[in-house]
């Protein structure tokens, strides 16, 4: 059983490749993480590993400090509060949504579509393109990315409870990345 369903993700990378190996130093004092990731030209350490995705071994014998660690190329990283790291496969959308997230884009969700519009364009306020969705009960709802922070903050003071902000797991947000991959049967929860 995974332990992601256990702990608060505080750290979650793309990353090209990964490299983790045991920690000699656990051995002298337990109160060192048993294993060293490193990616990205940073070292993290963590005290449990869970891999879900295919990898190699690099060996390392003239190397007077690590002889040899596991590889992975194209992995998501996450670790949790627990200081578990949780390696799996990294899909287009894990990408978009970390590049987005990185770049402070942020993506709402309203069914006021002319409010919206007309809010965006009163404002000046950078956004990528207005998507629709039907949602349950006849609901058509409008979904855009908000490209800088403060937009965001101008645009919740003029529409107020009108907007929400969609959050990366649901299927909105990822509808707005790939609409034809949606099946139009699927439901979504329109809690609002």
């Amino acid at each position: 059983m995974s332990k992601i369903n256990q702990g608060k993700i505080m750290i979650e990378l793309a990353c090209d490749d990964l490299l983790f190996h045991f920690n000699k130093k656990h051995l002298e004092d337990s109160s060192i993480p048993m294993w060293i990731i490193t990616t990205k030209g940073t070292s993290y350490y963590v005290d449990h590993v869970e891999c879900n995705v295919k990898w190699s071994t690099r060996e390392r014998p003239d190397s007077s400090h690590t002889k040899g660690s596991i590889k992975i190329k194209d992995c998501l990283l996450l670790i949790d509060d627990s200081n578990t790291a949780i390696i799996t496969q990294l899909t287009e959308h894990d990408k978009i949504r970390l590049k987005n997230r990185e770049k402070g884009i942020t993506r709402i969700i309203t069914e006021y579509g002319s409010l919206l519009r007309e809010s965006l364009q009163q404002t000046s306020i950078k956004h990528g393109p207005i998507k629709t969705y039907g949602g349950g009960c006849g609901t058509l709802w409008f979904i855009t990315d908000i490209l800088k922070e403060s937009h965001l903050t101008m645009l919740q003071v003029q529409m107020g409870d009108k907007i929400r902000v969609l959050k990366e797991n649901e299927g909105y947000y990822k509808y707005y990345d790939n609409p034809s991959a949606y099946d139009d049967n699927e439901e979504f929860e329109d809690d609002y």
